[in-house]
């Protein structure tokens, strides 16, 4: 910037005149009575603050428990996708009922109507998929969406 420029005191980057706070690090500027001749506003200078080491912070226990049953009800949903022991482990009771009944459901009534086997892969496919989700989001994502918002089904 040019010769008189404005500087914000916390983070050092250039401002324009009139603006009420930098828009880097949001310190408002606080402004003079007297304007000066140029009829530019004068900003008093606010503390400079020195910026403390960053240590490294323990994750939210939220977050923590959000990867254990995020690991487990992957893994479980990859491996042991058509029983539903992902869904029992989220808490999903209903859920893990209704994998549970189409496996033993299909199972059972392949004999009288060979068209209902279908319904034990088609759940294993959808645990497969559920898994894979799982695993890919971030333990922030994963506890909003399946443990804070209960979503139950992809």
């Amino acid at each position: 910037m040019s010769e008189g420029s404005l500087y914000c005191p916390k983070c050092a980057t250039p401002v324009a005149h009139g603006i009420p706070a930098c828009p880097s690090c949001g310190v408002p500027f606080v402004q003079q009575a007297a304007a000066p001749t140029e009829g530019q506003p004068v900003y008093q200078q606010q503390p400079v603050y020195q910026q403390q080491p960053v240590y490294q912070q323990q994750p939210a226990p939220h977050l923590s428990e959000a990867n254990n049953k995020k690991i487990a009800a992957g893994l479980c949903a990859i491996l042991l996708g058509g029983l539903g022991v992902h869904k029992f482990i989220l808490g999903y009771n209903g859920a893990g009922w209704v994998y549970l009944g189409l496996l033993i459901g299909g199972v059972m009534t392949s004999c009288f109507l060979p068209f209902i086997i279908i319904s034990a892969p088609v759940m294993g496919v959808i645990s497969l998929i559920e898994g894979i989700m799982y695993l890919t989001k971030t333990d922030e994502e994963f506890y909003h969406t399946y443990i804070a918002n209960r979503r139950e089904w992809f």
